[in-house]
Protein backbone atom coordinates (compact mmCIF):
# COMPACT_ATOMS: atom_id res chain seq x y z
CA UNK A 1 0.00 0.00 0.00
CA UNK A 2 0.87 3.35 -1.18
CA UNK A 3 1.63 5.65 1.59
CA UNK A 4 0.58 9.38 1.32
CA UNK A 5 3.12 11.98 0.52
CA UNK A 6 3.66 15.20 2.12
CA UNK A 7 5.66 17.80 -0.01
CA UNK A 8 7.92 20.15 1.34
CA UNK A 9 8.82 23.06 -0.63
CA UNK A 10 11.16 25.93 -0.16
CA UNK A 11 9.74 29.33 -1.62
CA UNK A 12 11.69 31.78 -3.19
CA UNK A 13 10.63 35.16 -5.55
CA UNK A 14 11.77 34.43 -8.61
CA UNK A 15 14.80 35.90 -10.76
CA UNK A 16 14.53 38.75 -13.33
CA UNK A 17 13.96 42.65 -13.42
CA UNK A 18 9.76 41.75 -14.37
CA UNK A 19 8.42 41.25 -10.66
CA UNK A 20 5.15 39.55 -11.92
CA UNK A 21 6.87 37.41 -14.58
CA UNK A 22 9.39 36.31 -12.54
CA UNK A 23 7.06 35.49 -9.71
CA UNK A 24 5.19 33.58 -12.23
CA UNK A 25 7.59 31.24 -13.77
CA UNK A 26 8.29 30.31 -10.25
CA UNK A 27 5.11 29.76 -9.34
CA UNK A 28 4.71 27.44 -12.22
CA UNK A 29 7.73 25.54 -11.71
CA UNK A 30 6.30 24.83 -8.19
CA UNK A 31 2.94 23.62 -10.22
CA UNK A 32 4.63 21.20 -12.10
CA UNK A 33 5.87 19.66 -8.95
CA UNK A 34 3.16 19.62 -7.45
CA UNK A 35 0.93 17.99 -9.68
CA UNK A 36 3.72 15.30 -10.32
CA UNK A 37 3.60 14.12 -7.11
CA UNK A 38 -0.48 14.73 -6.10
CA UNK A 39 0.60 15.08 -2.41
CA UNK A 40 -1.96 14.71 0.17
CA UNK A 41 -0.27 17.47 2.06
CA UNK A 42 2.14 20.54 1.29
CA UNK A 43 4.21 22.36 3.42
CA UNK A 44 5.68 25.71 2.47
CA UNK A 45 8.95 27.64 3.71
CA UNK A 46 9.41 30.97 3.05
CA UNK A 47 9.59 34.27 4.18
CA UNK A 48 7.19 37.40 4.25
CA UNK A 49 7.56 37.87 0.04
CA UNK A 50 7.64 34.50 -0.97
CA UNK A 51 3.85 34.74 -0.10
CA UNK A 52 3.08 36.43 -3.85
CA UNK A 53 4.57 33.61 -5.39
CA UNK A 54 1.99 30.87 -3.31
CA UNK A 55 -0.50 33.50 -4.19
CA UNK A 56 0.56 33.32 -8.02
CA UNK A 57 0.66 28.87 -7.75
CA UNK A 58 -3.04 29.05 -6.41
CA UNK A 59 -3.69 31.31 -8.93
CA UNK A 60 -2.57 29.05 -11.65
CA UNK A 61 -3.31 25.68 -9.84
CA UNK A 62 -7.23 26.85 -10.26
CA UNK A 63 -6.75 27.57 -13.56
CA UNK A 64 -4.86 24.16 -14.67
CA UNK A 65 -7.54 21.59 -12.63
CA UNK A 66 -10.10 23.96 -11.79
CA UNK A 67 -9.61 23.70 -8.25
CA UNK A 68 -9.09 25.59 -5.26
CA UNK A 69 -5.93 24.89 -3.34
CA UNK A 70 -5.85 23.37 -0.44
CA UNK A 71 -4.37 21.41 2.49
CA UNK A 72 -1.22 23.21 2.41
CA UNK A 73 0.69 25.04 5.66
CA UNK A 74 3.10 28.21 4.86
CA UNK A 75 6.47 28.18 7.53
CA UNK A 76 7.59 31.79 8.19
CA UNK A 77 11.91 31.79 8.15
CA UNK A 78 12.29 35.52 9.39
CA UNK A 79 16.19 34.78 8.51
CA UNK A 80 16.54 33.58 5.13
CA UNK A 81 20.28 33.39 5.37
CA UNK A 82 20.42 32.05 8.50
CA UNK A 83 20.71 28.29 8.10
CA UNK A 84 20.20 27.45 11.63
CA UNK A 85 16.92 28.81 11.56
CA UNK A 86 16.19 27.42 7.72
CA UNK A 87 17.41 23.79 8.74
CA UNK A 88 15.33 24.16 12.11
CA UNK A 89 12.07 25.19 10.41
CA UNK A 90 12.30 22.43 7.65
CA UNK A 91 13.86 19.35 10.26
CA UNK A 92 10.66 19.90 12.75
CA UNK A 93 8.43 19.49 9.84
CA UNK A 94 10.39 16.39 8.75
CA UNK A 95 9.92 14.55 11.88
CA UNK A 96 6.03 16.03 12.51
CA UNK A 97 5.22 13.85 9.03
CA UNK A 98 7.77 11.40 8.41
CA UNK A 99 5.78 8.88 10.24
CA UNK A 100 2.51 8.89 8.64
CA UNK A 101 3.30 9.95 5.31
CA UNK A 102 6.41 10.09 2.77
CA UNK A 103 8.17 13.34 3.19
CA UNK A 104 9.37 14.78 -0.32
CA UNK A 105 11.58 17.63 -0.24
CA UNK A 106 11.23 19.98 -3.30
CA UNK A 107 14.60 22.11 -3.13
CA UNK A 108 13.69 24.22 -6.35
CA UNK A 109 13.58 27.68 -5.38
CA UNK A 110 14.69 29.64 -2.43
CA UNK A 111 17.95 31.35 -1.02
CA UNK A 112 20.59 29.33 -0.99
CA UNK A 113 20.84 28.85 2.24
CA UNK A 114 17.29 27.74 2.28
CA UNK A 115 17.85 25.17 -0.43
CA UNK A 116 21.09 23.97 1.34
CA UNK A 117 19.07 23.37 4.91
CA UNK A 118 16.50 21.59 2.61
CA UNK A 119 19.60 19.50 0.70
CA UNK A 120 20.71 18.72 4.60
CA UNK A 121 17.76 17.26 5.62
CA UNK A 122 17.42 14.88 2.92
CA UNK A 123 20.49 13.73 3.69
CA UNK A 124 19.89 13.65 7.72
CA UNK A 125 16.42 12.07 7.47
CA UNK A 126 17.10 10.07 3.87
CA UNK A 127 14.52 11.67 2.41
CA UNK A 128 14.01 12.20 -1.82
CA UNK A 129 15.07 15.21 -3.14
CA UNK A 130 13.54 16.87 -5.86
CA UNK A 131 14.36 20.11 -8.05
CA UNK A 132 12.19 21.22 -11.17
CA UNK A 133 14.47 21.39 -14.41
CA UNK A 134 13.66 22.18 -17.84
CA UNK A 135 15.08 24.57 -21.03
CA UNK A 136 17.19 27.57 -19.83
CA UNK A 137 16.55 30.91 -21.73
CA UNK A 138 18.01 33.63 -20.90
CA UNK A 139 19.88 34.52 -17.72
CA UNK A 140 19.26 30.62 -17.47
CA UNK A 141 15.51 30.46 -16.36
CA UNK A 142 13.38 27.84 -16.84
CA UNK A 143 11.22 28.69 -20.03
CA UNK A 144 7.79 28.25 -18.62
CA UNK A 145 5.90 24.67 -20.40
CA UNK A 146 9.41 23.31 -20.34
CA UNK A 147 9.77 22.00 -16.94
CA UNK A 148 10.61 18.32 -15.82
CA UNK A 149 11.22 16.67 -12.71
CA UNK A 150 14.16 15.71 -11.22
CA UNK A 151 14.58 13.59 -8.18
CA UNK A 152 17.87 13.36 -6.18
CA UNK A 153 18.59 10.62 -3.75
CA UNK A 154 21.70 12.83 -1.67
CA UNK A 155 20.87 10.19 1.13
CA UNK A 156 23.08 7.59 -1.52
CA UNK A 157 25.94 9.31 -0.14
CA UNK A 158 25.20 9.04 2.96
CA UNK A 159 24.81 5.67 2.96
CA UNK A 160 28.35 5.65 1.99
CA UNK A 161 29.90 7.74 4.72
CA UNK A 162 27.70 5.00 7.21
CA UNK A 163 29.00 2.33 5.61
CA UNK A 164 32.74 3.30 6.29
CA UNK A 165 32.23 4.62 9.76
CA UNK A 166 30.07 0.77 10.06
CA UNK A 167 33.54 -0.60 8.94
CA UNK A 168 36.07 1.74 11.21
CA UNK A 169 34.12 0.66 14.32
CA UNK A 170 33.94 -2.70 13.25
CA UNK A 171 37.71 -2.62 13.10
CA UNK A 172 38.03 -1.39 16.30
CA UNK A 173 35.71 -3.73 17.87
CA UNK A 174 33.04 -0.79 18.88
CA UNK A 175 30.29 -3.97 17.93
CA UNK A 176 27.45 -1.55 19.44
CA UNK A 177 28.25 1.35 17.41
CA UNK A 178 28.84 -0.21 14.24
CA UNK A 179 25.03 -2.23 14.44
CA UNK A 180 23.38 1.03 15.42
CA UNK A 181 25.55 2.27 12.16
CA UNK A 182 24.58 -0.06 10.35
CA UNK A 183 21.39 0.09 11.05
CA UNK A 184 20.90 3.90 9.61
CA UNK A 185 21.78 2.80 5.95
CA UNK A 186 18.84 2.73 3.85
CA UNK A 187 20.88 0.82 0.76
CA UNK A 188 23.16 -1.71 1.11
CA UNK A 189 24.03 -4.47 -1.22
CA UNK A 190 24.35 -7.96 0.89
CA UNK A 191 23.42 -5.99 4.54
CA UNK A 192 22.19 -9.10 6.71
CA UNK A 193 25.77 -10.29 5.87
CA UNK A 194 27.22 -7.29 7.70
CA UNK A 195 24.37 -7.74 10.19
CA UNK A 196 25.52 -11.58 10.82
CA UNK A 197 29.03 -10.15 10.89
CA UNK A 198 29.18 -7.79 13.57
CA UNK A 199 26.69 -10.34 15.51
CA UNK A 200 28.95 -12.93 15.55
CA UNK A 201 32.52 -11.04 16.17
CA UNK A 202 30.34 -9.49 19.03
CA UNK A 203 29.26 -12.51 20.19
CA UNK A 204 32.68 -14.34 20.15
CA UNK A 205 34.50 -11.04 21.49
CA UNK A 206 32.12 -12.06 24.36
CA UNK A 207 33.37 -15.83 24.21
CA UNK A 208 30.34 -17.04 23.76
CA UNK A 209 31.59 -19.32 20.67
CA UNK A 210 28.88 -21.43 19.86
CA UNK A 211 26.52 -18.38 19.41
CA UNK A 212 28.89 -16.53 17.42
CA UNK A 213 29.80 -19.63 15.19
CA UNK A 214 26.02 -20.04 14.06
CA UNK A 215 26.07 -16.35 13.27
CA UNK A 216 29.66 -16.47 11.29
CA UNK A 217 28.64 -19.63 9.38
CA UNK A 218 25.99 -18.56 7.29
CA UNK A 219 28.10 -15.88 6.20
CA UNK A 220 29.98 -15.86 3.07
CA UNK A 221 32.87 -13.82 3.38
CA UNK A 222 36.07 -15.14 2.33
CA UNK A 223 37.95 -12.99 5.11
CA UNK A 224 35.93 -14.62 7.95
CA UNK A 225 36.22 -18.98 6.10
CA UNK A 226 39.86 -18.84 8.83
CA UNK A 227 37.83 -18.06 11.58
CA UNK A 228 34.96 -20.17 10.95
CA UNK A 229 37.47 -23.07 11.02
CA UNK A 230 39.48 -22.13 14.10
CA UNK A 231 36.08 -21.24 15.76
CA UNK A 232 34.42 -24.79 14.95
CA UNK A 233 37.63 -26.73 16.18
CA UNK A 234 37.42 -24.91 19.45
CA UNK A 235 33.68 -25.59 19.73
CA UNK A 236 34.15 -29.40 18.67
CA UNK A 237 37.57 -30.76 19.99
CA UNK A 238 37.58 -28.32 22.97
CA UNK A 239 41.60 -28.50 22.57
CA UNK A 240 42.45 -25.96 25.72
CA UNK A 241 45.26 -24.79 23.11
CA UNK A 242 42.31 -22.71 20.99
CA UNK A 243 41.15 -21.47 24.06
CA UNK A 244 44.60 -20.12 25.44
CA UNK A 245 45.21 -18.55 21.35
CA UNK A 246 41.82 -17.11 21.69
CA UNK A 247 42.59 -15.30 24.94
CA UNK A 248 45.49 -13.83 23.97
CA UNK A 249 44.39 -12.52 20.82
CA UNK A 250 41.07 -10.79 22.96
CA UNK A 251 43.61 -9.64 25.72
CA UNK A 252 44.72 -7.96 22.19
CA UNK A 253 41.88 -6.81 20.64
CA UNK A 254 41.60 -5.23 24.72
CA UNK A 255 44.90 -3.17 24.80
CA UNK A 256 44.17 -1.57 21.39
CA UNK A 257 41.28 0.04 22.86
CA UNK A 258 43.02 1.27 25.54
CA UNK A 259 40.71 -1.03 28.05
CA UNK A 260 44.16 -2.17 30.17
CA UNK A 261 43.01 -3.70 32.95
CA UNK A 262 40.43 -5.67 30.87
CA UNK A 263 43.55 -6.99 28.85
CA UNK A 264 44.98 -8.00 32.26
CA UNK A 265 42.70 -9.81 33.66
CA UNK A 266 41.97 -11.68 30.35
CA UNK A 267 46.31 -12.25 30.51
CA UNK A 268 45.97 -13.47 33.96
CA UNK A 269 43.25 -16.13 32.76
CA UNK A 270 45.73 -17.14 30.15
CA UNK A 271 48.48 -17.30 33.18
CA UNK A 272 46.30 -19.77 35.12
CA UNK A 273 45.13 -21.84 31.70
CA UNK A 274 49.06 -22.38 31.24
CA UNK A 275 48.64 -24.26 34.43
CA UNK A 276 45.89 -26.06 34.52
CA UNK A 277 46.86 -27.25 30.91
CA UNK A 278 50.17 -28.53 31.98
CA UNK A 279 48.10 -30.40 35.45
CA UNK A 280 46.30 -32.11 32.81
CA UNK A 281 48.88 -33.46 31.35
CA UNK A 282 49.57 -34.82 34.67
CA UNK A 283 45.80 -36.21 34.68
CA UNK A 284 45.13 -33.61 37.03
CA UNK A 285 42.38 -32.09 35.38
CA UNK A 286 41.25 -29.26 37.42
CA UNK A 287 37.86 -28.40 35.48
CA UNK A 288 36.61 -32.05 36.30
CA UNK A 289 35.38 -33.23 39.30
CA UNK A 290 37.48 -35.94 40.86
CA UNK A 291 40.36 -35.08 39.15
CA UNK A 292 42.33 -32.98 41.41
CA UNK A 293 42.15 -34.39 44.67
CA UNK A 294 44.60 -34.99 47.56
CA UNK A 295 44.02 -38.61 46.74
CA UNK A 296 45.03 -37.84 43.19
CA UNK A 297 48.22 -36.34 44.59
CA UNK A 298 49.04 -38.73 47.58
CA UNK A 299 48.61 -41.48 44.49
CA UNK A 300 51.37 -39.97 42.41
CA UNK A 301 53.52 -39.90 45.40
CA UNK A 302 53.60 -36.34 46.46
CA UNK A 303 54.36 -35.23 49.68
CA UNK A 304 50.62 -33.76 50.36
CA UNK A 305 50.96 -31.48 53.85
CA UNK A 306 50.91 -28.10 52.32
CA UNK A 307 47.73 -28.84 50.33
CA UNK A 308 45.07 -30.33 52.72
CA UNK A 309 44.05 -27.04 53.70
CA UNK A 310 43.17 -26.21 50.18
CA UNK A 311 40.31 -28.84 50.10
CA UNK A 312 36.55 -28.13 49.78
CA UNK A 313 34.10 -29.38 50.92
CA UNK A 314 33.27 -31.85 48.33
CA UNK A 315 36.93 -33.19 48.42
CA UNK A 316 38.35 -30.71 45.46
CA UNK A 317 41.76 -29.14 45.77
CA UNK A 318 41.21 -25.59 45.37
CA UNK A 319 44.46 -24.06 44.22
CA UNK A 320 45.22 -20.61 43.68
CA UNK A 321 47.60 -19.37 40.48
CA UNK A 322 50.62 -19.68 42.52
CA UNK A 323 49.75 -23.02 44.24
CA UNK A 324 49.02 -24.43 41.31
CA UNK A 325 52.98 -23.51 39.77
CA UNK A 326 54.07 -24.86 43.06
CA UNK A 327 52.21 -28.42 42.28
CA UNK A 328 53.42 -28.33 38.94
CA UNK A 329 57.56 -27.57 40.34
CA UNK A 330 56.42 -30.66 42.85
CA UNK A 331 55.46 -32.56 40.03
CA UNK A 332 58.74 -32.14 37.98
CA UNK A 333 57.91 -29.89 35.29
CA UNK A 334 60.65 -28.36 34.70
CA UNK A 335 59.50 -24.57 33.21
CA UNK A 336 57.83 -23.91 36.62
CA UNK A 337 60.19 -21.79 37.72
CA UNK A 338 61.49 -19.95 34.54
CA UNK A 339 57.85 -19.48 33.64
CA UNK A 340 56.24 -18.30 36.83
CA UNK A 341 58.66 -18.75 40.39
CA UNK A 342 61.94 -16.90 38.61
CA UNK A 343 60.39 -14.78 35.95
CA UNK A 344 60.74 -11.06 37.40
CA UNK A 345 58.67 -9.68 34.54
CA UNK A 346 55.86 -12.10 35.23
CA UNK A 347 55.47 -12.07 38.86
CA UNK A 348 55.84 -7.81 38.90
CA UNK A 349 52.75 -7.70 36.51
CA UNK A 350 50.74 -10.15 37.89
CA UNK A 351 50.96 -8.69 41.20
CA UNK A 352 49.61 -5.08 39.54
CA UNK A 353 46.73 -7.31 38.54
CA UNK A 354 45.86 -8.28 42.08
CA UNK A 355 46.31 -4.19 43.02
CA UNK A 356 43.83 -3.14 39.85
CA UNK A 357 40.82 -1.99 40.15
CA UNK A 358 39.12 -5.15 38.59
CA UNK A 359 40.89 -7.60 40.86
CA UNK A 360 41.49 -6.36 44.95
CA UNK A 361 42.80 -3.22 44.42
CA UNK A 362 41.97 0.49 43.14
CA UNK A 363 44.78 1.07 41.17
CA UNK A 364 44.62 1.29 37.15
CA UNK A 365 46.83 -0.64 34.86
CA UNK A 366 48.96 1.47 32.56
CA UNK A 367 49.70 0.60 28.61
CA UNK A 368 53.33 -0.09 29.39
CA UNK A 369 52.29 -2.44 31.96
CA UNK A 370 49.54 -4.47 29.98
CA UNK A 371 51.92 -4.38 26.85
CA UNK A 372 54.60 -5.78 29.01
CA UNK A 373 52.48 -8.54 30.34
CA UNK A 374 51.17 -9.31 26.65
CA UNK A 375 54.28 -9.86 25.55
CA UNK A 376 55.47 -12.14 28.28
CA UNK A 377 53.43 -14.24 28.20
CA UNK A 378 52.77 -14.56 24.42
CA UNK A 379 56.52 -15.72 24.31
CA UNK A 380 55.87 -18.25 26.75
CA UNK A 381 52.90 -19.46 25.21
CA UNK A 382 55.15 -19.34 21.79
CA UNK A 383 57.15 -22.21 22.89
CA UNK A 384 54.58 -24.20 24.35
CA UNK A 385 52.11 -24.52 21.28
CA UNK A 386 54.33 -25.33 18.34
CA UNK A 387 51.55 -23.63 15.75
CA UNK A 388 50.50 -20.40 17.70
CA UNK A 389 51.34 -18.20 14.69
CA UNK A 390 49.10 -20.39 12.62
CA UNK A 391 46.45 -20.32 15.37
CA UNK A 392 46.90 -16.94 16.02
CA UNK A 393 46.40 -15.93 12.21
CA UNK A 394 43.48 -18.18 12.23
CA UNK A 395 41.93 -16.76 15.28
CA UNK A 396 42.36 -12.72 14.61
CA UNK A 397 39.53 -11.23 13.87
CA UNK A 398 39.30 -9.67 10.41
CA UNK A 399 39.48 -5.75 9.08
CA UNK A 400 36.45 -4.67 6.77
CA UNK A 401 38.38 -2.39 4.00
Amino acid sequence: MMRKIVLLMTVGTGVGEDKDKKIERLAHGLLSSILHYHPEKIVFFGSEKSKDTIKSLKKQYKEETNEEFINHDFVLISKIDNFDECFLRIRKKVEEYEKDYEVIIDYTSGTKTMTTAASVCSILYHKKLSLISGNRGKNGIVILGTESVIEQNLYSAYDKYLFDKFKELFNFYHFTEARNTLDQIVILDEKEKFRNLVDGYELWDKFDHKSAFEKLSIVKDERVNKNKEFLGRLIREGRTEYILTDLIINAERRISEGKYDDAVARLYRAVELISQMKLKEYDLDELSDGKLTIDNLENKGLDTKKYKDLVDEKGKLKLGLKKKFELLRDLGWDLANPIYFENKNIRELLSKRNNSILAHGLEPIDRKSAVKLFSEIERIVREMIKDYKDLKDKGSFPKLL
